[in-house]
């Protein structure tokens, strides 16, 4: 998790208790972003999408600059990486790597299995109806 999604949630938390909704303006968490952070509104729809694709928050709606969230879960990072920060990609590269690639092979495995099942089916028809 990175900085920018970390403060989004420890803003989610202080504000909320686990399950209890809020709301809360974007001005509320660009206070709460790191020094050096830009303060975006696609880098806050991207922690909060980040965070509930994760499971940690439940974002009900977002109107305008206010957003209905609720802190499902606390973020504890290991041991051995809470010095380091985590990244996660831009999402640009989540949504290449969630979408796949198209994998030819399977594609036509699965048509010609298709199509002999097809032919299997449309004999044994043909047999009975003879």
């Amino acid at each position: 998790m990175d900085r920018i999604c970390s403060a989004v949630l420890q803003k989610t938390n202080s504000m909320a208790t686990l399950g209890r909704y809020v709301i809360i303006s974007d001005d509320e968490f660009f206070e709460a972003f790191p020094d050096g952070e830009e303060k975006s509104g696609a880098s806050l729809l991207h922690a909060l999408n980040f965070l509930r694709e994760e499971g940690f928050i439940d974002l009900r709606y977002s109107h305008g600059n206010m957003y209905c969230v609720a802190p499902l879960k606390n973020y504890e990072p290991p041991a051995d990486e809470q010095n380091a920060p985590l990244r996660i990609p831009p999402p640009a590269v989540q949504s290449a790597v969630k979408a796949g690639k198209f994998n030819l092979p399977a594609f036509f495995a699965a048509f010609a299995g298709g199509a002999a099942g097809s032919f299997i089916i449309s004999l044994i028809f043909a047999l009975i109806n003879a």
